[in-house]
């Protein structure tokens, strides 16, 4: 059976560790522009890696038609996002109000930690970034994950990826 590693990268986290994921496995890496549902859906396992933007997780609507062509693909789902996923369970929130039930069952998830270069990012993301940093400060005693994420967004640029996460996925894709 055949593997494929897709991204939905905007700013290179997500494609930097389908990169990562496709040298471990020796399968191939595309960007999830260029492939189609049924071509997804026609592989024997997608590992499919989706940069988490606020609420949005980039790409999901067309993991999500691939899944529903209802074939025996291993699905795996790679979030990517400055959270620490030993902190956060939002990314798990995140994915379920994205999928199904029936879908979530047939996916195995991982999160890990991608970059932030906030030169990079757009008008309104900028704003919004600034507006969650403003928020966190102002609070008088803030949760672990809530220091943890002011921590990440203070930096102009951070970057957390690691090509160790790359054995968690591997695991899924092989388990």
């Amino acid at each position: 059976m055949t593997t494929l590693v897709v991204h939905a990268s905007k700013y290179g986290s997500a494609q930097r560790y389908a990169e990562w994921i496709g040298e471990a496995l020796g399968a191939p890496v595309a960007a999830v522009d260029d492939v189609t549902p049924q071509r997804l859906a026609a592989q024997g396992t997608v590992v499919f890696c989706a940069s988490i933007y606020g609420p949005q997780l980039r790409g999901i609507g067309d993991l999500r038609r691939a899944m529903e062509l209802e074939t025996a693909t291993r699905w795996v789902l790679v979030t990517v996002g400055l959270s620490d996923p030993a902190l956060s369970t939002k990314r798990d929130e995140l994915v379920a109000s994205k999928l199904s039930p029936e879908l979530r069952d047939r996916l195995a998830v991982r999160h890990v930690r991608g970059a932030l270069d906030r030169d990079r990012l757009s008008l309104l993301e900028r704003s919004m970034m600034a507006a969650i940093r403003r928020s966190l400060k102002a609070k008088q005693e803030r949760t672990t994950e809530e220091q943890a994420m002011l921590d990440a967004l203070e930096p102009r640029r951070v970057d957390f990826c690691d090509r160790s996460a790359v054995d968690g996925v591997v695991e899924a894709c092989l388990g």
